[in-house]
């Protein structure tokens, strides 16, 4: 009776310390493999993209300003505004068009709701510096990399990378989808406007009608024609063309002013918005009359015709009311102009030497976004904080 009772007082005491020690193990196991696996962010934002939810289930739209580190030196970024993100192309340098070295680079990817980090997604081997940025319909996130003249795309559903390349030394620069869902890019050191069907993959390559223009920013207008700045000195053009669907296209140049267009923008009424550079202005054509009109930004000490020192007018978005954004990198501003009364408003940011660029757009909420070169930083503000 005795040897019974000691047996049914060991068994549940084995029983109780396998179990234990079981949940020990799982628990440091668990607590191993968290170290090695990517950490997402907190809910519903998961970098296991299997599980991604819909935007309207993301937290709410927040106007309160954000200034969030990136890993890489940041450039383009694009808006998924189906799936609610901002999505960072972060090549590492300053290209001048390309980086001093090949290297991988970072695609970010960060709230829309709130701006707040989400996640990197680090290139694999082969990939080089991804400088433009933009977003299909499926939200797959395609990207120039002129280090390495190729195209890039990455499924974030799936995190799965593909390439293609153009042709040796072309650089593709700025990237913009068609309403077909076709994708053309500027080749900076190619002089050549590239299509890529994003289903058949099939690309094909048009030189500019200008030899040595360096094509740079391109954009879609309203009526599905598309829009590219020729940032060669003395060229001084814009070109525009009508997508096609097997990639060969004609190519039509326009004169403007002010000298070396940068990057380029629609608004809703057809005209076709770019940002000037070193000379302070912003341009536009009205691609009804065929009339180009400037607007002087910079209010600093410049010649005439405009030559201006300590400016860089870049970036480009014109919002909802029609006002046309821009960043200037070398004044640290970011700013609006009014096109009815050639107002200009900007604000200056508080750091210094922080480089606002290339990367610049504004969403239907209300909300300005750019990225700061050399602090590495995505910024979004209000707009109504800028007065």
């Amino acid at each position: 009776m005795g040897m019974n009772k000691k047996v049914l007082i060991g068994v549940p005491l084995v029983l109780f310390l396998i179990a234990a020690s079981f949940i020990v193990f799982l628990t440091y196991s668990s607590g191993k493999n968290a170290t090695l696996a990517p950490t997402p962010t907190s809910p519903p934002y998961n970098v296991q993209r299997s599980d991604e939810v819909p935007y309207s289930t993301h937290r709410a739209v927040s106007l309160a300003p954000s200034r969030v580190s990136t890993t890489l030196t940041p450039w383009g970024i694009a808006m998924d505004k189906t799936r609610g993100f901002i999505w960072v192309a972060e090549p590492g340098c300053e290209p001048k068009p390309t980086c001093p070295s090949r290297f991988q680079g970072v695609l970010g990817e960060y709230a829309l709701s709130d701006g707040s980090f989400i996640t990197n997604f680090y290139e694999p081997s082969g990939y080089t510096s991804p400088m433009f940025v933009a977003v299909d319909g499926s939200g797959n996130v395609w990207f120039t990399q002129p280090n390495s003249d190729a195209i890039g795309e990455f499924d974030p559903q799936h995190q799965t990378w593909h390439q293609w390349s153009t042709k040796k030394g072309s650089a593709p620069f700025d990237l913009v989808f068609d309403k077909q869902g076709n994708l053309w890019f500027t080749e900076y050191t190619g002089n050549s406007i590239g299509f890529l069907n994003a289903r058949t993959h099939t690309l094909v390559e048009t030189p500019t009608p200008g030899a040595g223009s360096s094509p740079y920013g391109i954009a879609l207008d309203t009526q599905g024609n598309i829009w590219f700045a020729e940032n060669a000195l003395g060229i001084d053009k814009i070109g525009s063309f009508a997508p096609s669907a097997d990639g060969h296209i004609r190519i039509s140049e326009h004169d403007v002013t002010p000298e070396r267009p940068h990057l380029i923008t629609a608004d809703g009424a057809g005209n076709i918005w770019y940002t000037g550079g070193f000379d302070g202005r912003i341009g536009v054509f009205n691609s009804h009359t065929g009339q180009s009109t400037v607007f002087q930004v910079f209010r600093g000490a410049c010649l005439t015709p405009p030559n201006c020192t300590g400016t860089h007018i870049s970036g480009i978005s014109v919002d909802s009311r029609g006002y046309v954004w821009y960043t200037d990198s070398l004044t640290q501003q970011v700013g609006y102009l009014i096109p009815s009364t050639g107002q200009v408003v900007a604000r200056t940011l508080p750091v210094s030497n922080a480089h606002p660029y290339d990367g610049l757009l504004v969403d239907d909420e209300g909300r300005v976004w750019f990225t700061e070169e050399f602090k590495l930083t995505l910024t979004m503000w209000p707009t109504s904080s800028v007065r």
